[in-house]
């Protein structure tokens, strides 16, 4: 047997763009799809603030009513249907938070948020500032891209476990916030590993977070603490018998399913086709996935603008409001063989398909990654020969 340094070293790995799609993205014009949105970007809080006090209000209702109506009766699941749909829409909107925080106008709607939904569910806003390195032009698709893994590239089942693990969710924010952050204001050492480790939106279990800058410290530092303090006040009213346990369970059910819904959504979202190399606008527009068909479906699993995730990546300045006006005034300006049009599914259905095919078909190719990539360690140098 050949040791591994006798070993050949396995070719390069590219992204498999077929020959349609290579043609595509020589003629797409970037500049040209940018002309054709003007005077879309510029958001309207009054929409944002109407759908997401909407939103809350029908959560808040929804939740309350399943106890009523029965936990496990018909009328109870559907109550319970809809809190999980209405809450999923509710926090959407710290995607769009993340991209437009620094904007003033966004002060007041980041706040709001933040109070009536982000501390309640123990999502605080300062856990997703790492979104920005998610549309880098340098660090998309990356090993420092904590929304992306190379799935395409590696076993089905590293998918599956993207649907599974967030069944323990619900764990996470009174661990995080009840346990290690109280921990973390006495000994320094814990500090670094709460920030390094359980302070981002992800689903790459390795990435490192950042500490908190200068200026971001007691930010982040009053959200922990008021993420505790409405912990020990659910604490409080449940051990006094003013709210049943059983509303506890129904939160830790609630959490889990929206966490699952969302893994569904994330899968569907892009190929995952990268090699954990940088990737230009169009190669990013390209690794990510338009659902333009039945919209009143679409909104269900990918809310406030995320059905059109290639046109977010395309253009990520561009308010969710205006998302359905611009796809159409780009689908009526480009050509039906532009790039922009081959980033189209039918449905999530169609894209987790697509994702299990090609991993199947990498598998088949021997260039299947075993296991998630090590860190430090091109993906090309780490292909299975």
């Amino acid at each position: 047997m050949a040791t591994d340094a006798a070993r050949p070293a396995p070719a390069p790995v590219e992204i498999p763009w077929g020959p349609t799609e290579l043609a595509a993205m020589r003629r797409f014009d970037v500049r040209q799809a940018h002309r054709e949105l003007r005077g879309l970007f510029r958001p309207r809080m009054g929409v944002y603030w109407t759908d997401f006090l909407l939103s809350w209000v029908v959560a808040v209702v929804a939740f309350w009513a399943t106890g009523p109506l029965g936990y496990l009766t018909v009328p109870g699941l559907l109550a319970f249907a809809v809190s999980v749909l209405a809450v999923f829409r509710c926090f959407a909107f710290i995607h769009e938070i993340a991209h437009f925080r620094a904007k003033r106008s966004f002060t007041g709607f980041r706040v709001g948020w933040n109070v009536l939904f982000g501390i309640p569910m123990m999502v605080p806003v300062f856990m997703y500032d790492c979104h920005g390195e998610h549309h880098n032009k340098r660090l998309y698709g990356t090993e420092q891209d904590a929304e992306y893994l190379p799935l395409a590239r590696m076993s089905v089942w590293s998918s599956v476990r993207l649907l599974v693990l967030p069944v323990v969710l619900p764990l996470f924010g009174p661990y995080r916030f009840g346990v290690v952050t109280p921990v973390s204001w006495v000994v320094p050492r814990v500090r670094s590993y709460l920030y390094h480790n359980l302070s981002s939106l992800k689903i790459d279990l390795e990435y490192q977070g950042r500490l908190p800058r200068d200026d971001e410290k007691w930010n982040w530092r009053l959200q922990e603490l008021a993420c505790l303090a409405w912990m020990a006040g659910v604490l409080t009213l449940v051990l006094t018998g003013a709210v049943s346990v059983n509303r506890l369970w129904q939160w830790a059910a609630l959490f889990a399913t929206v966490a699952v819904l969302n893994s569904f959504r994330l899968l569907a979202a892009h190929r995952y086709l990268g090699n954990e190399e940088e990737m230009t606008v169009v190669e990013q527009m390209m690794d990510t996935v338009n659902h333009p068909r039945n919209r009143p479906l679409t909104e269900l699993w990918a809310p406030v603008g995320l059905r059109l995730h290639a046109l977010h990546h395309l253009m990520p300045g561009l308010p969710y409001h205006n998302y359905g006006e611009a796809h159409r005034r780009l689908v009526a300006a480009l050509p039906e063989d532009s790039a922009y049009r081959l980033t189209e599914s039918p449905g999530m259905i169609a894209s987790l398909s697509r994702l299990v095919r090609e991993s199947r078909g990498h598998q088949k190719a021997g260039t299947l990654l075993a296991s998630r990539p090590e860190r430090g360690i091109g993906t090309k140098e780490r292909a299975a020969s």
